[in-house]
């Protein structure tokens, strides 16, 4: 007898609420923003994993909390040279820990989520790197706050985007690690570039002993591409599912659903 092929498995980031619930019944893994989203209820009947998006690095000005946030002078007074965007939070202050652990994460959880998406790590990485004498201690205090939300919530989910230079310290105090744009160089303007074979083996040897340090790891991909171009995202799909990652390909914004080519 033909033994069953085992079905992959499948995960998606989406971060509006324009689409119905039932967009997402095939997958098992599901990454939605803490404030718009789809409802929940029916994916929770399903039993996907959701995960609220959550940004530790940045506060970010669309949010109802921004004018909060700054006004207990939170943010890092950083120069146009040093970061464009979002204001970068001062992680090192214990009121933002107490935010975190004491509101954003209960209201999270609250809505029905089974965890957290920890995003932005990299800004705090960044900065420091820029600075590293006025900002010391910044990616030291990002570090030990996973380590307090996981003492905290023993028992909910905890994906880090990114973040590599801390996961050795942090990657037995979260579940999943995701491999943002480490296969697909988006960035540099052309929407079909790849990164160098050398690049994208660095990344594969760091996540994977990553994996070998914490068992029970699991790395997840995110790449960026041209959702016309089908048989590009399914050579991503197959690099990445070939390193036994777990991949997802979509558009920057993360504003729709991009299905996997057949």
């Amino acid at each position: 007898m033909q033994e069953r092929q085992s079905i992959p498995e499948r995960w998606v980031a989406y971060y509006t609420d324009k689409l119905p619930a039932g967009t997402f019944k095939s997958y098992d893994l599901i990454v939605f923003d803490r404030e718009s989203h789809p409802p929940l209820e029916t994916l929770k009947a399903q039993r996907k994993i959701l995960l609220g998006y959550l940004s530790l690095g940045e506060a970010e000005k669309y949010r109802s909390n921004y004018a909060a946030i700054k006004e207990d002078n939170l943010l890092l007074k950083t120069s146009h040279h040093e970061w464009r965007g979002n204001p970068v939070i001062d992680g090192r202050k214990p009121e933002w820990s107490a935010y975190v652990l004491d509101v954003l994460i209960p209201d999270i959880l609250a809505q029905g989520f089974d965890g957290i998406m920890i995003d932005t790590a990299d800004s705090i990485i960044h900065v420091q790197a820029q600075n590293p004498t006025r900002y010391a201690g910044l990616q030291e205090a990002l570090a030990q706050l996973i380590k307090q939300i996981r003492t905290r919530y023993p028992n909910i989910k905890i994906m880090l985007n990114r973040g590599f230079e801390i996961l050795p310290q942090v990657e037995g105090d979260i579940d999943m690690v995701l491999a943002e744009s480490i296969y697909a160089d988006w960035k540099t303007g052309n929407p079909s570039a790849l990164f160098p074979a050398e690049t994208y083996q660095r990344y594969v040897d760091l996540l994977k002993a990553s994996q070998q340090r914490a068992k029970k790891l699991k790395v997840y991909t995110i790449d960026y591409w041209p959702p016309e171009d089908a048989e590009g995202i399914k050579n991503i799909y197959a690099a990445q599912r070939a390193q036994g990652f777990i991949p997802y390909v979509s558009t920057p914004d993360l504003q729709s659903v991009v299905p996997e080519p057949q």
